[in-house]
């Protein structure tokens, strides 16, 4: 199952690296599709995959503050908005 928008939040709150890897497993190959359809290629993806998921381990207000609920519609928007 993947994680949810709480469990993350508590994840970046406590500083856990083992459950923030598993955030990143469970919704990697989803941020790689994200991230495809917006650059056109897979190494500018990877490059935005790295920035979103470091934005979220240094600021993890950019999860807490967001209004939505789905962890994958947050990453989407981030995603996009780092492009």
């Amino acid at each position: 199952m993947k994680m949810k928008k709480l469990d993350l939040m508590n994840c970046l709150l406590s500083r856990d690296q083992h459950s923030f890897k598993k955030f990143y497993q469970d919704y990697e190959r989803f941020m790689f599709r994200t991230g495809y359809r917006v650059t056109g290629c897979s190494t500018s993806t990877e490059q935005l995959i790295l920035m979103v998921v470091k934005n979220i381990w240094d600021q993890p207000s950019v999860i807490s503050r967001s209004s939505d609920r789905y962890l994958s519609v947050i990453l989407q928007k981030l995603m996009v908005n780092h492009n």
